[in-house]
């Protein structure tokens, strides 16, 4: 029996699954942990994409005569928001406010806010990803 003892004191054998079982959480976590930031980076360059075509929109619809409600660009951004290349789920909201007193002398100027919460990649952890935001000043002439 002591013979048995000694000889599975100095057995290595198992000791690469014991570390593998101790590490593979941390490392899992590490892997679920950057594609979580990847996915909010992504999301939220698709918001600032979101954000420039809508006041791309925004002016050349000026430029062609045709006034565009708020609203209206609120449900542009959000249609855009959908579809490729950006892709964003059902949490995206566009709002869009006019200012009262333009920085620009002849312009109307409007502040467009749009917000997104990324979908959660950890599946261990139960924890909503924080709500992202992001503003943009839409300047149009006033004719």
């Amino acid at each position: 029996m002591r013979a048995l003892f000694a000889h599975l004191r100095h057995d290595v054998r198992g000791s690469t699954v014991v570390e593998f079982a101790i590490l593979a959480p941390v490392i899992f976590g590490m892997i679920f942990g950057v594609i979580q930031v990847g996915s909010a980076m992504q999301s939220y360059n698709a918001m600032r994409g979101i954000a420039s075509d809508t006041a791309r929109y925004a002016v050349i619809e000026y430029q062609k005569k045709n006034e565009v409600t708020d609203a209206a660009l609120e449900t542009y951004a959000r249609g855009i928001a959908t579809k490729a290349p950006y892709l964003l789920q059902s949490s995206f909201a566009a709002t869009v406010t006019p200012v009262a007193a333009s920085r620009v002398d002849g312009t109307f100027e409007k502040t467009l806010v749009v917000t997104y919460t990324p979908p959660s990649y950890m599946p261990i952890i139960p924890i909503t990803p924080p709500q992202l935001k992001f503003t943009r000043s839409i300047f149009v002439i006033d004719e």
